[in-house]
């Protein structure tokens, strides 16, 4: 293929700004956004090669692992970045480890957009402000979610036509015209850059304990490598693996756990479904089931840097304060405004249960309203939802983000690099599926049993257990994407006394592998040491690893 057509621009500009929008659902858009094998399968699919694509888009996806958004912003953007550098890389025929050089700056001036974003739906805040003043419920609906899902298209698809359709022939051009010498050295980046992504994973799970799981799976897989044992099978034996030591470690802790929080979760179905004496002012499993659909859709597409998430919640809660409230105008205006500020934390972990417990309070208030009773405080609302914000972020973001969705991501890997659309396929549908089932489950469990509920979410030894089996697994899974796809080796020969030496083969003798496993604990020790400053690190391998391989020592 020698060009890209307009047609071709305009669907994978398109797409980006879609997945950027995300107004097709949290961890659907998420994963498209943190991720480049769901881009690279699109990419394809508009280019006529799918499997180059995935190829480039696996080798691509191999720096990004690791990459969340605590607080909604990443430190760059992994389908903006894909978008533009595979249709380069398909068009140029450039070695896929080289699509990365283009990948890298691409994706750091993206995120440059989403800042922007943020910034000017900071502006559309304070006019939701005055129309939830005026109950205006089409007019909250068209600025919290129409309006900013237009802004974000405007923003994006515009800067991604010109990148592909325009820079696409620019980049060609001028990648034939490096010395080849050039060509190598960035070959040698990209192979390195893996390493990246795989010591921020390793640094956001957190568990140093746990690391004798990762050089078990990375000398295993140097060992069984002859034998080509896909990731399915590894996956199966990190998970058992992970099954007995998390049975050895909690042991006693899952013989004396008490049933209260059995009994508890137990009661959940009992309260959502037991209605009959609630009155007209009930929350119904078909209003629980609304508001997750609402939550969900739209949890990031609001997101700005005054209120964060505030939009997205107010809006998926809108249809249930007014079934409470009925003809109450007055509290109807107040408990929209106090659902309008700030408000931040993970999606499923944390917005889920809290949005359970809002609605169980807000209902409380309601009936206690209607019937001339006490009502409860609406400051403690509030104050419910600004105090589990942060802890259950904190899970959300380890376990769903950084574990659940990268392990996925790890096991379809190898069909992804083997130019297998299943690469992209199985963590796009599975991911998306789990997270909306479990987030459902959660919301309910907060409705059932209230602020009650966040002990049973927090202060449970199964769920520390299920953490840490979750965790093994997926350092396990990291081992194996280090041996088979951090690429950094030494081409060095020498002759004395008429016999030669190659300095690869020593390396190899006294510890196989050596290289790539130096190149990422020592990112993930200066991870530990120094915090997460990924630019910082990715700027000085770029620049280490283009002089190693400019000069011939890699």
């Amino acid at each position: 293929m020698s060009q890209i057509t307009i047609l071709q621009a305009v669907l994978i500009a398109g797409w980006v700004a879609i997945v950027e929008s995300r107004i097709i659902g949290y961890t659907l858009s998420g994963f498209l956004r943190f991720t480049a094998v769901g881009t690279g399968l699109i990419v394809g699919l508009i280019m006529g090669n799918v499997p180059q694509a995935m190829i480039i888009a696996a080798t691509i996806q191999l720096v990004y692992m690791g990459v969340i958004a605590p607080g909604g912003t990443t430190p760059a953007e992994t389908v903006v970045a894909t978008a533009v550098a595979v249709p380069v890389a398909l068009v140029s025929g450039m070695d896929p480890a080289q699509s990365i050089a283009v990948a890298v700056p691409i994706g750091l001036l993206a995120a440059y957009l989403v800042s922007v974003r943020f910034f000017l739906n900071s502006l559309i805040t304070h006019w939701v402000d005055r129309l939830a003043d005026e109950l205006n419920d089409k007019g909250i609906t068209f600025a919290s979610i129409i309006l900013t899902t237009i802004i974000t298209i405007l923003l994006f698809f515009p800067s991604v036509f010109v990148a592909v359709y325009y820079g696409a022939p620019l980049i060609d051009a001028f990648l034939k015209t490096i010395p080849q010498s050039i060509l190598h050295a960035l070959t040698v980046v990209g192979g390195s850059l893996p390493a990246l992504g795989i010591a921020l994973t390793l640094a956001v799970i957190g568990r140093k304990e746990l690391m004798p799981f990762y050089l078990l799976a990375y000398f295993s897989s140097l060992i069984l490598k002859p034998l080509n044992v896909n990731a399915i099978i590894y996956a199966i034996i990190g998970g058992v693996a992970a099954y007995i030591y998390v049975m050895l470690y909690y042991r006693n802790a899952f013989e004396n756990e008490s049933t209260i929080q059995e009994n508890e979760i137990s009661d959940i179905t009992k309260k959502s479904n037991n209605t009959e004496d609630l009155g007209d002012r009930k929350v119904t499993e078909k209003d629980l089931k609304m508001t997750w659909f609402r939550w969900w859709l739209t949890t990031e597409v609001p997101h700005s840097y005054e209120r964060l998430q505030a939009l997205a919640f107010q809006w998926s809660i809108m249809p249930v304060l007014r079934k409470l409230y009925n003809k109450n105008t007055e509290e109807l205006k107040e408990a929209y405004k106090r659902h309008l500020v700030f408000f931040n934390t993970q999606g499923t972990w944390g917005g889920a249960p809290i949005l359970g417990i809002t609605l169980s309070l807000e209902e409380q208030r309601a009936r206690a309203i209607s019937e001339g009773k006490e009502a409860p405080d609406p400051n403690i609302i509030n104050a419910t939802k600004v105090g589990l914000m942060g802890p259950l972020a904190g899970i959300g973001d380890s376990v769903e983000w950084s574990t659940i969705m990268y392990l996925l991501i790890a096991i379809a890997l190898p069909w992804a690099k083997s130019g297998n659309a299943m690469g992209a396929l199985f963590p796009l549908i599975l991911f998306p599926l789990i997270t909306y089932t479990y987030g459902y489950y959660f919301l309910k469990m907060g409705y059932g049993l209230g602020r009650e509920s966040i002990s049973v979410l927090l202060g449970g030894e199964k769920l520390k257990a299920l953490i840490t089996g979750l965790s093994t697994l997926g350092l396990f899974m990291m081992g194996v994407l280090t041996s088979n796809y951090v690429s950094v080796s030494t081409p060095l020969k020498w002759t004395i006394s008429g016999k030669a030496f190659e300095l690869q083969g020593i390396l190899d003798k006294i510890l196989p592998g050596m290289l790539p496993l130096l190149t990422v604990l020592l990112i993930y020790w200066y991870f530990t040491k120094k915090g997460l400053k990924v630019l910082k690190v990715l700027l000085w391998m770029v620049i280490i690893f283009f002089i190693l391989g400019w000069i011939g020592l890699l």
